[in-house]
C-alpha cells in the first residue's frame, strides 16, 4: 500500500485556510488546481467542507503522488481527481499546453508553502503557466510567508529564511512585490492580501483578459 504522508503544516493551516477558501470560492461549482500538493491531505479536507469544489492535485515528487492517491482512496474522496506529476519550470506547463484529463480552464490555482522551498524559477514558471489556464476572473492563490518591500514581516520569518538558504541557496522567502510584478506581466492583478496565523499570508491574484 502507498504510504500516506502526514504533514504537520496541514494540521496547522487547514482550518484558517478553509475559511479563506470558503470566502473566495463560495458554494458554487469550481475546478481547483493545486500545485505542489505534497501529502495530499488538503484536497479531501477542503472538498468535504466545500462540496462544490473539484480538486485537481499535482506534485513533482513520486512519493507525494503516491500519498495523494493513498489519502484520496483512504477517505473515499470522490471530488479529488487523479494527481498529475508536474514540473512548473517545464515548457509544457509554462506554454499552457494541455495535460491529460485536465479541464481546459480552472476557476482557481492554489499553491501552498511551495515557492520558498524551490528555486525562484519555479515561482515564475508557476505564475506563467497558471495565467494561461485560469478562466477570466479566475484566482491564483498563494499561501505562505512573504517579504514586504524587501523586508521580513517578523523575526521568526527572517530566521526561517536563513535556515532555508542554509539548506539550499536557491530557496528563500520571496518578496511580494517581485511576485506581483511577474503576475502583472502575465495579466494577473493583485486582488487581496490576507493576514494568516504564524506570520503567513494568503495572496490572491485575479486573471484579467
Amino acid at each position: 500500500m502507498p504510504q500516506k504522508l502526514d504533514a504537520a503544516s496541514f494540521h496547522r493551516n487547514k482550518q484558517p485556510m478553509l475559511e479563506v477558501l470558503r470566502e473566495l470560492l463560495g458554494d458554487g461549482s469550481k475546478q481547483v488546481l493545486e500545485i505542489a500538493s505534497g501529502s495530499g491531505q488538503h484536497g479531501p479536507f477542503f472538498t468535504s467542507a466545500l462540496p462544490g469544489l473539484t480538486w485537481w492535485p499535482s506534485d513533482i515528487s513520486d512519493e507525494a503522488i503516491a500519498s495523494i492517491n493513498a489519502w484520496a482512496s483512504h477517505l473515499n474522496s470522490k471530488s479529488v481527481m487523479a494527481p498529475q506529476k508536474l514540473d512548473v519550470t517545464c515548457d509544457k506547463w509554462r506554454n499552457g499546453e494541455a495535460y491529460d484529463n485536465w479541464p481546459l480552464r480552472f476557476d482557481a490555482v492554489l499553491s501552498m508553502n511551495m515557492i520558498h522551498i524551490s528555486p525562484f524559477a519555479a515561482a515564475a514558471g508557476l505564475i506563467e503557466g497558471a495565467a494561461k489556464r485560469l478562466v477570466e476572473g479566475g484566482l491564483l492563490i498563494f499561501y505562505g510567508p512573504f517579504k514586504r518591500g524587501g523586508e521580513h514581516t517578523a523575526p521568526s520569518n527572517e530566521a526561517f529564511d536563513q535556515s532555508l538558504k542554509a539548506r539550499n541557496g536557491a530557496w528563500g522567502i520571496r518578496d511580494l512585490e517581485e511576485i506581483s510584478s511577474i503576475a502583472g506581466a502575465n495579466k494577473l492583478q493583485l486582488q487581496q492580501i490576507v493576514n494568516m496565523p504564524a506570520n503567513n499570508f494568503v495572496i490572491v491574484f485575479t486573471r484579467q483578459l
